[in-house]
């Protein structure tokens, strides 16, 4: 502040304390009293040095408005005038000669309430405020380097989570909000814990790898400890596109192999270089046993999964052709039952085979359903009473007396294992027989329900034997890739891991008896527990009954995208008197239940606009205006596999209906759902519906069965199917051309339910296989997948209106 002229004398003093006057000195800030003229009583050396006093000079005697400008003196001349009017302190800030200043102005007053004089506290806060404004101006620029850098820069936290991410990560990835490292990354690793981020977090050090993406691009990363300006620990972690230096690299390397192979066909003119042309070719060689054991597991894992496929599928097929050459209706229903416990195993096999990682990891759960050991021992054994037939091989199978009758276990598993073994009993035996037998080797003196028994199993055959120096290796040749056996004899590398994995689970062992040329004997226990007769027979009785249970008349709203399901649903619900509202997605379902009451939701999982899973979390919540937050919601849906039915009660469902729909199914879920009871434990792969592999092309019957034989309402799903499957073909071509996933995804999921509901399985089944394409996003396959439905469809679609012309309408 400049100083306009010396002052007069003030016509007035104040007389400080000691200690009034030391603590005014000791204030590191503007400290000075005044009277209400304006002339300064008393101040300290901040005071003088604000209003740019010499230092020798004092601030005492002078008027504050003459030291000021005109402005910042009638501003000021007003607040003291506030503060005296009001007898009350008065604060503010202002602007001066680029400083930024915070008065607080306190009138002191005498016994009469008379203001004679005010203290001044001025407090200048203009070296803060610039190093405020230069920290925003450093984190600025901070922000537009890591902006600007031609590399990825993220911030990962503790929770996994990406808080920032510059422009280049954001230009490849996608913005990273509200999705962990994993999903913004695309990371295929299977924990975080061992990612080296989360190990630099941890031992609080720096860490520098190479990452290569989902889309291949590698990346040369540096992960750094720090602290945010929150004072929350984080990993910041910078990353260099460096595919084409590795590109380069393999160009390199590549010519270098040539140079390589040249200089080792010199050598062999040249005595000098002999060593070195021996250690390369040592080298190469070793390079040669590697690829060949890679190409060898390759041909194994093929090989035996065709082994596991082809064992179920042959029993489907030569059940199918004696049901067909049988006019005996008993006969005819015993055989196909047959069929469709091999389907039900052959759908095992295949969930074991695309589930794989899971059964190595040991991440496979079993089931505890009360199962008949007889019944389950004669409907796996009778699965092979064909192929030992034709072989002419006695089949035999006995249990001891004293095993339980009804057991506790896993049933499907307990029959998978004992499939594999006879399946390569029966393979391996051109000669006399194959003997199943079951023996107790634990147990309770009291059979009583749930107590623990420990059985025994043997498959034993009259076969060509096993060499001892091998049988080790039969159980371990899937995971050495030592297909010795399977070169031989045919392989059973795959179904014999699979064996011993679930033995283990089972908590028992599994062994092996064979001499070369006499035959063999597969031994393996199981711990299982003594399970409940009386809800075996229950369950009996039930699937045996084929009454519609009893329910109330309900108000049900229905959502599905697709309109075959939705008449095939409206038709079932209409003729035993509930009332039906149908709507095509989870918005519309929701806007009806803030509308009208409703008794329960039949809810698709798959719609367009709003998911089936979204519109149930949000009708689950109390904020969402629905009229009945806790009304039962079902899911229908065609996802079927092992995890679903968790994740669709996770989400607030409390049942779910597979499709393609069977009617005593719908109404019994429908039933339970009504009268608040749980939802049917989850039985496994046994439990499910067969299904027939890609080279069956109709199952008209098993379509009619599903609907109870009612011929009319099989007419109206043909008809609709003929109606909407060739736009949804359209609209799907569409959606793949411009790589709309979600779309297309759904438009194959529709399709597959359709063909399955009119009995077209293999249009089903590459629907279905497409829906898997488009998840992954396979460009290239997804178009050939397509070409093949195009054409599978337009055969349905004939087929279809071949059998609607045909059949003359039903009543």
């Amino acid at each position: 502040m400049t100083i306009k002229k010396k002052p007069a004398r003030p016509t007035s003093y104040v007389a400080l304390d000691e200690t009034s006057r030391a603590l005014m000195d000791s204030s590191m800030e503007s400290a000075f009293v005044m009277d209400v003229s304006g002339y300064v009583l008393a101040a300290n050396k901040a005071a003088a040095s604000l209003f740019d006093l010499k230092s020798n000079d004092t601030l005492q005697q002078y008027n504050i408005y003459d030291l000021l400008p005109q402005d910042a003196a009638d501003s000021r001349r007003a607040k003291i005038a506030e503060a005296i009017r009001d007898v009350r302190a008065v604060r503010f800030e202002e602007e001066i000669d680029g400083r930024s200043l915070v008065h607080s102005i306190v009138p002191v007053a005498n016994p009469w309430g008379e203001v004679a004089r005010l203290a001044v506290h001025t407090l200048d806060l203009t070296k803060l405020r610039r190093t405020d404004e230069d920290l925003r101006r450093e984190q600025q620029r901070q922000i537009f380097f890591m902006e600007s850098l031609p590399g990825i820069v993220y911030h990962l936290y503790p929770d996994n989570t990406i808080r920032y991410a510059n422009r280049y990560f954001r230009r490849y990835f996608g913005s990273p909000r509200d999705k962990t490292c994993r999903e913004a990354l695309n990371c295929s690793d299977l924990s975080c814990e061992a990612c080296p981020p989360m190990e630099s977090m941890k031992t609080d050090r720096a860490l520098e790898w190479d990452w290569t993406d989902a889309q291949g691009r590698t990346f040369h990363l540096q992960c750094s400890p720090m602290t945010d300006s929150a004072g929350e620990r984080m990993i910041m972690v910078l990353g260099i596109d460096i595919t084409a230096r590795q590109k380069a690299e393999d160009a390199l390397k590549q010519a270098r192999d040539k140079l390589e192979e040249r200089v080792r066909q010199r050598t062999e003119e040249l005595e000098q270089a002999n060593l070195k042309l021996t250690n390369k070719s040592v080298r190469l060689v070793n390079a040669m046993k590697k690829a060949d054991e890679a190409t060898r597991a390759k041909s194994s894992f093929l090989a035996n999964m065709s082994h596991e496929i082809r064992t179920p599928l042959n029993a489907v097929l030569g059940m199918a052709e004696l049901a067909m050459s049988v006019t005996d209706p008993d006969r005819k229903n015993h055989y196909l039952g047959r069929i469709m416990d091999a389907g039900n195993s052959l759908l095992a096999i295949i969930n074991d085979i695309l589930d794989f990682s899971k059964i190595e990891a040991h991440k496979l759960a079993l089931e505890a359903i009360d199962f008949d050991i007889r019944r389950t021992m004669e409907a796996t054994l009778d699965l092979y009473m064909l192929p030992a037939g034709k072989k002419g091989l006695d089949l035999t199978f006995s249990v001891d007396d004293d095993v339980p009758q009804v057991l506790m276990g896993d049933p499907s598993r307990l029959g998978q294992i004992l499939i594999n073994l006879v399946s390569n009993a029966i393979k391996f035996t051109e000669t006399g027989g194959v003997d199943v037998r079951v023996s107790l080797v634990e147990g309770p003196e009291d059979v009583v329900p749930e107590a623990p028994v420990k059985l025994l199993f043997s498959v034993s055959d009259t076969g060509v034997g096993i060499a001892e120096d091998k049988q080790k290796d039969v159980f371990e040749s899937f995971l050495q890739a030592d297909d010795s056996i399977t070169r031989k004899h045919g392989g059973t590398g795959l179904g014999l891991t699979i064996c011993t994995l679930l033995v283990e689970l089972m908590g028992g062992e599994i062994g092996l008896e064979s001499e070369e040329g006499k035959g063999s004997t597969f031994r393996f226990s199981a711990r299982l527990k003594v399970g409940d007769a009386d809800k075996v027979e229950a369950e009996m009785v039930r699937f045996a009954s084929r009454n519609i249970p009893d329910m109330p008349r309900l108000k049900v709203l229905l959502a599905d995208d697709n309109a075959l399901n939705r008449e095939l649903a409206t038709t079932l619900l209409t003729e035993q008197g509930h009332e039906v509202l149908d709507v095509t997605n989870g918005v519309k379902a929701l806007d009806a239940l803030k509308e009208r009451h409703f008794d329960m939701v039949l809810m698709d999982v798959q719609m367009p606009v709003m998911d089936g899973i979204s519109a149930t979390r949000a009708i689950r919540d109390p904020n969402s205006g629905v009229l009945d937050p806790d009304i039962p919601i079902i899911a229908l849906t065609a996802h079927a596999l092992k995890g679903d039915r968790e994740r669709f009660l996770e989400a607030g469902m409390n049942d779910y209906i597979s499709k393609p729909i069977t009617m005593r199914g719908f109404y019994d879920t429908i039933a339970r759902a009504a009268a608040g009871a749980p939802p049917a434990p989850s039985t496994g792969a046994s439990a499910k519906p067969a299904q027939t592999g890609g080279s069956t092309l109709f199952d008209r019957q098993s379509a009619l069965d599903m609907l109870g034989g009612r011929e009319a309402l099989l007419r109206r799903m043909d008809e609709i199917f003929i109606r909407d499957v060739p736009e949804d073909l359209k609209q799907l071509t569409e959606s793949l051309e411009t790589h709309d996933w979600d779309t297309a995804r759904r438009l194959a999921h529709s399709i597959k339910g359709a063909a399955r509901t009119v009995g077209a399985l293999r249009t089903g089944a590459i629907a279905e296989q497409l829906e898997y394409l488009c998840k992954q996003k396979d460009v290239s396959t997804a178009g050939k997948e397509l070409k093949i439905l195009e054409c599978e469809t337009e055969y349905a679609l004939k087929y279809v209106t071949k059998e609607l012309g045909d059949k003359p309408e039903t009543p």
